[in-house]
């Protein structure tokens, strides 16, 4: 133990107190305590031991300040090797591993519709159908037709015929820039259609123009994005406007009926692409 000159009061005093020992007395009397203390710890184990144990408690004693902030340093740096990992991955990710490419084709699933109807145009006015295709379908081909018969009105024209309009409105239609559209005129003033014509008098097709679905490589987001223009194309409502009108091609006279029997012809085709993987691309692009 330290020489007595080596002491204040105030740390005998403290020393003894947390010893749970009587802190009065002068310097001499709480030195000669905290002395006999030491000695009688000694006493109670191995010299060597309680040489060691005593070096410790000196240490303790006279650098309690220096212990607790070795020990605070020791804590820190336990928690930084337990959580580092964890703090590294929050502030520094690891980086995932790229989308894999591959060559993907497509293949399509098709469903084809068909309507005919007939009906009764009146001279001077207009009979509105309209074929609607909700969403999410996708639409390849359009096809809008009609027919007529002049039964009952002089043929080649010498007296007169109706004049048969049929007009097809795409502003409701998703996306109808990418159709490509094959048609007859759009107005008939034919006088000998008898019905034995095996196809319309006036039509439209419309045909979408589908890319090149042999394959395509690239991650399959890319592949599926490649059709995402597509997707939807043709829903919305086709407006089709059938009208009829007098027509005389000699003078104004015309022996015939007031109006037309038109038969009107709507076919279309869905289709739905499928995707599936050709073979294993170059990962490295």
């Amino acid at each position: 133990m330290e020489a007595i000159d080596e002491w204040t009061v105030a740390e005998l005093r403290a020393e003894l107190e947390e010893l749970e020992l009587v802190t009065t007395g002068n310097k001499q009397d709480l030195y000669d305590r905290l002395l006999d203390y030491e000695e009688e710890w000694g006493d109670d184990g191995d010299s060597g031991l309680s040489n060691t144990v005593g070096g410790i408690f000196n240490i303790v004693i006279r650098n309690r300040v220096a212990l607790g902030a070795v020990i605070g340093v020791l804590l820190l740096l336990s928690a930084i090797v337990v959580a580092g990992p964890v703090v590294i991955d929050m502030i520094m990710p690891a980086e995932e591993d790229p989308p894999e490419v591959s060559n993907w084709e497509f293949s399509f699933e098709e469903k084809n519709w068909t309507e005919i109807q007939t009906f009764f145009v009146n001279d001077d006015s207009t009979e509105t159908v309209s074929l609607l295709i909700p969403m999410p379908n996708n639409v390849s081909e359009v096809y809008i037709g009609a027919y007529w018969g002049e039964e009952d009105e002089e043929p080649g024209g010498i007296v007169g015929c109706d004049l048969v309009t049929v007009e097809v409105s795409e502003t409701s239609v998703s996306k109808p820039h990418l159709y490509t559209l094959s048609s007859t005129d759009a107005s008939s003033q034919d006088c000998d259609a008898d019905k034995t014509e095996p196809w319309d008098k006036i039509w439209y097709h419309y045909f979408l123009d589908i890319p090149n679905s042999t394959g395509f490589e690239g991650t399959e987001e890319e592949a599926r994005e490649s059709w995402d223009l597509y997707n939807g194309s043709g829903t919305g409502e086709w407006r089709i406007d059938v009208s009829v009108d007098t027509y005389a091609v000699w003078g104004t006279v015309c022996d015939c009926e007031d109006g037309e029997d038109v038969r009107l012809t709507i076919s279309y085709i869905e289709y739905e692409v499928k995707m599936s993987i050709m073979s294993e691309g170059d990962s490295s692009g």
